[in-house]
Parts: C-alpha cells; sequence; structure tokens
C-alpha cells in the first residue's frame, strides 16, 4: 500500500508539475503582461508548492527585485551582482546566522547566451512540517519554471526596446521630413542674385539653418545659424527660430539691431539658457550694391569682391541665448556688388581626418580665393569634394549648413 501511494503521489506531482508548465507556456504565447507573469509564477512556487520565503532577481541592466515574500529586507542588489559573476550552477548558500544572501537555502541563477537573466533564492521556514525540504524536493522543477519566466522577461524587455527604438527611428524620419520642409529649396536665380546651398544633418535631424527670403523688390535678407548641441531638441528650437525670424521680418522697416535683440529675446526664452544660437543675418540691397549685417557669434561668412581679396564679416553681438539681454549689437556694412558670399556653420571647419587635423576655415578660404567667378553651386561642389576628401571615413562630427551668394 505505502508502495502504490508513493507512485500515487509521484503521479500527482507530475501532473501537477505538467499543469504548471502548460499554465506559464500559455501565458507567455498569449503575452501577458510581465506583473500578471510574475503573479502565476508566485502562486505555484508559494501557494502550491509551499515555499513561504523566496526573493526572485532580474538583470535589465541592473539588478533589481520584482518579486520577494516572507522577507521585508533590502534587495541585495549589490551582493546579487557579485554572485552571478561568480556563480553558474544551483548551489546550497543557506547557514543558521548568515547575512545578507546567506539568510536563503539555495540559489538558483538564470543565464541566457552567457548574459545572466535571473536569480532566485529560496528560503524554508516550514521545514518541521516536512520529511523533505520542498526546496530540495521540487529543485528541478524551481530551476525549469525559474528559466522560462527568465527568458520571458528577457524577450518582454527586448521586444519592448525594438519597438521603443522603431518609434524613435520613425519619429525622426517624420522629423526629419518635416525639417526638409522647413529647410529652402528654391534660392534666387535672377538678375539681381544667384544663390546655392548645401545642408548636412550630422543625424537625422540637425540644428543649422540657412534662409534667404524676400522682404521688398529690391531688397533679400539672407542668414544662416547654428543651435549648440545636436538632434531633436536642436532640430526644435531651431524651427522656433526660423519661424520667430521670418515673422520679425514681416514687419516693414525693422533694424537689424532690434530684429537681432528680439531674436535673443524669443531664444532665453524658449532655452532658458541651456542652448544658444550663433547667428548671421545680412539684409542685401540690391540696386545700391550694400549690404548691412550683424554676426552674433556665428563663424565669419567670407566676402569676396574682385580685386579686393576676401574680407571677414565679424561685426555683430555674442551669440543669441547667451545673456538675457545683449550687451552689445555692432552693426556691419558692406559692398557687394559682383561679389561672392560664402557662409557656413562651424561643422565644415571642425571636421577632423583621420589624424585628427581639422579642415580648417584656410581651406574654405582658398576654394573661395581660387574660384571667385564660379557659380555658387561650383564653389559649394569643389568645397564639398575637398571636405569630403579630408574627412575620408571618419563620421560627421556637426550639423554642416553652407550658403553662397554671388551679387550681379
Amino acid at each position: 500500500m505505502t508502495h502504490l501511494k508513493r507512485l500515487n503521489d509521484r503521479l500527482n506531482l507530475k501532473e501537477f508539475q505538467l499543469r504548471a508548465l502548460l499554465d506559464i507556456t500559455k501565458a507567455i504565447n498569449n503575452n501577458e503582461p510581465r506583473e500578471q507573469l510574475l503573479k502565476l509564477y508566485a502562486a505555484i512556487i508559494h501557494d502550491d508548492l509551499g515555499i513561504q520565503r523566496l526573493k526572485y532577481f532580474e538583470n535589465d541592466g541592473g539588478w533589481t527585485c520584482p518579486l520577494t515574500m516572507g522577507d521585508e529586507s533590502g534587495a541585495l542588489a549589490a551582493e546579487v551582482a557579485g554572485y552571478m559573476q561568480r556563480h553558474r550552477e544551483i548551489a546550497f548558500i543557506g547557514a543558521e546566522d548568515a547575512q545578507g544572501l546567506g539568510r536563503y537555502d539555495i540559489a538558483i541563477p538564470v543565464f541566457h547566451r552567457d548574459k545572466p537573466l535571473a536569480l532566485l533564492l529560496i528560503g524554508d521556514i516550514d521545514d518541521e512540517e516536512r520529511r523533505m525540504s520542498p526546496t530540495v524536493k521540487h529543485l528541478n522543477f524551481f530551476q525549469t519554471i525559474t528559466n522560462l519566466i527568465a527568458v520571458a522577461m528577457e524577450n518582454k524587455r527586448l521586444a519592448y526596446r525594438a519597438l521603443a527604438q522603431e518609434r524613435n527611428r520613425r519619429e525622426l524620419e517624420l522629423a526629419a521630413e518635416m525639417q526638409q520642409m522647413l529647410v529652402p529649396k528654391d534660392l534666387p536665380d535672377d538678375a539681381h542674385m544667384q544663390a546655392a546651398a548645401w545642408y548636412q544633418p550630422h543625424q537625422q535631424v540637425g540644428g543649422d539653418y540657412y534662409d534667404v527670403i524676400n522682404t521688398g523688390p529690391d531688397e533679400r535678407v539672407l542668414c544662416v545659424a547654428d543651435v549648440s548641441g545636436k538632434g531633436i531638441a536642436a532640430a526644435l528650437l531651431m524651427s522656433n527660430f526660423q519661424a520667430t525670424l521670418r515673422a520679425l521680418l514681416q514687419r516693414d522697416g525693422v533694424p537689424l539691431e532690434d530684429l537681432v535683440r528680439e531674436l535673443n529675446a524669443n531664444v532665453m526664452e524658449r532655452a532658458r539658457g541651456e542652448r544658444f544660437i550663433t547667428f548671421f543675418i545680412g539684409r542685401a540691397r540690391m540696386r545700391e550694391g550694400t549690404m548691412e549685417y550683424v554676426n552674433a557669434g556665428h563663424n565669419p561668412p567670407l566676402l569676396a569682391i574682385p580685386g579686393e581679396g576676401l574680407q571677414e564679416l565679424r561685426d555683430g553681438a555674442i551669440a543669441l541665448g547667451m545673456l538675457p539681454d545683449l550687451p552689445f549689437v555692432q552693426m556691419g556694412r558692406a559692398a557687394i556688388k559682383g561679389g561672392v558670399l560664402l557662409c557656413y556653420t562651424d561643422g565644415l571647419v571642425e571636421q577632423e581626418d583621420a589624424q585628427g587635423e581639422p579642415f580648417g576655415e584656410q581651406a574654405v578660404e582658398k576654394v573661395l580665393a581660387d574660384l571667385s567667378n564660379a557659380t555658387p553651386a561650383q564653389i559649394n561642389e569643389v568645397l564639398m569634394a575637398a571636405f569630403e576628401g579630408h574627412r575620408g571615413s571618419q563620421p560627421y562630427l556637426d550639423d554642416i549648413a553652407l550658403l553662397t551668394c554671388r551679387f550681379r
């Protein structure tokens, strides 16, 4: 009779284990949330198998304890991290006077492709009611279901990250599409002015900006700007800056000094001093062949006038958004008749080659000096060919904007 009872107990145990495994597998296949999986896992260990004290740790870039029973002590994350570096197999770790992990009887580590995923700590407090500790009796089963749960949790984390990455990728694509709509495509090519530009964001979106804006029958405003930093935050600030600039230019005859001060206040309000914008703006009067300009901390544009060499346009102010009020704004003036103006952002001259050498201002000056009679498109093409030859296989270090204008 005793033998038959043992056989029956074993059959009942196997039936229970099979049912429990099927329940866990079904929950995993149904993509149940992690809270539900942990609840099912805890019910099997605690309610069905009688384990009263346990801690389950998982590794998600750091060790956390999402499941604990019968122990209100600390999470022991530091001890777990050290233990998982030294042990890969099930081990007996308990001791009557032990502290930390030693308060538990058995540790069941889970690894997947050499990555530590989880650690289950089990302790018995009802051993006197049983001839054999349930920890030892069901050890292989504990290991099996813990592996199932740990791998399922890891797969959920990977799937969530993949989904988040895909969502971020799509958001970046949309942001890039929106930014491309803001970048002017049709630049002037008429009896007064011919312009060409080139734009290369460091990532899918960037914080550089150029524009040529008609503000009257005989007047055009051209500008180039660069937000400190890169990526989405820089692109958002730049799009707001562009909208503000265009709105301010709708007012007739606003002096450049006043416009730049208003732009500074706008950048300060939006960025709260955490970012700044270097900015060059020029107001060209075609019939007069003159341009007034303000350079707010930007790389000085180069102006090539036949017979006069190259001139750097430096007059202006500090970068926008660095101080609540600009301490000074100095407007510059230049004759532009028959000349070529080349504006660029610092990503062009700061780009390094394999030896860490920057492209530099002299390379830009040489191209403009050699091609001062060429079209803006030709100047840009030669300049970018020289730039790419310098860059080689090195990644872009920053956003790049290039605007070249010939005045007739």
